[in-house]
């Protein structure tokens, strides 16, 4: 959508392919009776989109992911240090994000574009190599293998595909792309099994969401879709394989690890079609035309085994990237009038967004109020909490907080009703758990049966649900199922040995042993 002196902006494949893509996306929520929230990643990408096509100086767009990317590369030396604190309890390096892996993503990226002014500078070079050496070591102490798979692809990309001019090219004889290949085959090993668990681990939710996709190919689970049946077909997954040597591997899982499947499950083949399309299309552009397909390879192999469509601030670089790639306008133009309307809609989303986003923060802080001290900050957190109750349920991790309190602090009946509606949200193996004892305190035995269940075939590994099941059969009366209960808890591995685990095991032990 590029602004002239004539009464028509040109438009770009790019252009029509997005909106395109976009409009499947509202269409689909729409169908899949999905609220408006749902959409707002999708119009963030939408007016990021806008404003690049607006804004035209490309050129600046390295330096300004670069900047940001040696801004966070001096946080994460910091961190390190111990000057400043990290965001997760876990990790001491994370930036300003919430992970390490997040920050890895964001310099892969950076790292790459970097790259591309050292190819596109004839003079400076030299004061350029000390920034990329300082982000080469805040992604080695993210301690992020997609970061490192992602920076590598997209430098490959940029020294294969150098533009005239910059360094000399290597040669592309038949053995050096053999030797290439198997270089990249013998790293790509090495950090497989550098953390095996974390690898095995998403190569589960990958086998899981090809379950999605098969029940589902067309037209997907609607947006949101992931998250809201996911656990479920985890579940169902180890209850037709209980014997999976994946059990040690499970847990709630909130993201699929991969964008592309990610848009098969909530949008169906259509919207991985249009993806593609999108995606393939820019690609396409001659590589001598731009110097922006490297990073963005960077951020798609990111795509790849993370989740940046979950971080505003990654999520920004896809359509940022995407818009810098300049494709030949079409043939045929666009008003100026729907021109200026695309950049008034795109005002209009970015309002919308911003306004979700401050809300969302304003939930973040408010319910954790709910866990103070002090009677007043609880007063205000509930009337917030029932004020916007519906809202609330369009955010899954503040959704799961306000369930933890309601289930300690409401009364069963109204505990359930709060409960059944966040597990449409964001179902785990806790608040299964949590239901069932709910349904178990109002007489309710067969729906805390098939909770306990439920919690438990969705992480096989984890006591908790079972050792539940075991009490409500005791408590039945339920010799019989009981002691088979017992059995499967004395038997089954336990990851971590806990104090409470061994007291679980303990009162289970002595029930055995104890004559009926």
């Amino acid at each position: 959508m590029r602004s002239t002196h004539t009464r028509y902006a040109a438009i770009t494949a790019t252009d029509l392919l997005l909106v395109s893509w976009l409009i499947y996306c509202a269409l689909r929520n729409v169908w899949s009776t999905g609220g408006i929230s749902n959409m707002t990643p999708y119009l963030f990408v939408f007016s990021c989109y806008v404003a690049a096509r607006v804004f035209r100086r490309y050129a600046s767009l390295l330096w300004g992911i670069s900047i940001v990317g040696i801004w966070q590369s001096v946080l994460a030396l910091m961190q390190h240090i111990g000057w400043i604190a990290s965001r997760h309890q876990l990790f001491d390096v994370t930036g300003s994000f919430g992970n390490p892996g997040q920050l890895g993503g964001l310099l892969a990226v950076s790292m790459v574009c970097m790259v591309c002014l050292v190819m596109q500078r004839r003079k400076g070079r030299v004061y350029l190599f000390p920034l990329f050496l300082l982000q080469a070591y805040a992604l080695w102490l993210s301690d992020s293998r997609a970061g490192w798979i992602a920076a590598v692809c997209g430098g490959l990309f940029l020294l294969w595909n150098r533009p005239p001019g910059a360094w000399p090219k290597f040669r592309t004889s038949l053995p050096v792309k053999i030797i290439l290949c198997i270089l990249v085959a013998v790293f790509l090993w090495g950090l497989y099994c550098y953390k095996p668990d974390s690898a095995n681990g998403r190569m589960l939710v990958w086998k899981v969401s090809a379950d999605m996709i098969a029940d589902k190919p067309l037209l997907g689970h609607g947006i949101g879709g992931f998250n809201r049946n996911y656990m479920h077909y985890q579940a169902a997954f180890f209850e037709k394989h209980p014997d999976s040597a994946y059990q040690q591997y499970a847990d709630n899982v909130q993201y699929a690890y991969n964008e592309f499947l990610h848009i098969w499950v909530d949008q169906g083949v259509i919207g991985l079609i249009l993806s593609i399309v999108l995606i393939g299309g820019a690609l396409l552009v001659p590589a001598e035309r731009n110097a922006y397909k490297g990073p963005l390879i960077a951020y798609l192999v990111v795509a790849l085994f993370s989740y940046p469509s979950y971080v505003p601030g990654l999520l920004a670089l896809f359509p940022i990237l995407l818009a810098a790639i300049q494709s030949r306008p079409l043939s045929t133009h666009i008003s100026k009038g729907v021109y200026w309307g695309f950049v008034a809609a795109a005002l209009c989303c970015a309002g919308y967004v911003g306004k979700e986003y401050v809300f969302r923060k304003q939930c973040r802080t408010t319910i954790q109020g709910l866990f103070s001290s002090s009677a007043s900050e609880i007063a205000v957190a509930r009337k917030f909490a029932a004020d916007h109750y519906r809202r609330l349920l369009a955010y899954p991790r503040i959704a799961d907080v306000y369930a933890q309190y309601a289930f300690q602090h409401y009364d069963p009946q109204e505990a359930l009703a709060i409960l059944s509606d966040v597990k449409k949200v964001v179902p785990t193996s806790e608040l299964y758990c949590d239901l069932g004892d709910l349904h178990k305190a109002l007489g309710d035995f067969n729906s805390a049966r098939d909770c306990y269940r439920t919690a438990g075939n969705m992480i096989p590994r984890r006591l908790t649900p079972k050792y539940k099941l075991f009490v409500l059969f005791r408590d039945m009366g339920d010799t019989c199922s009981a002691k088979r209960q017992a059995a499967k808890i004395l038997d089954m591995p336990i990851r971590l040995e806990g104090t409470r685990t061994l007291k679980m095991k303990a009162e289970v032990r002595q029930f055995m042993t104890t004559p009926q």
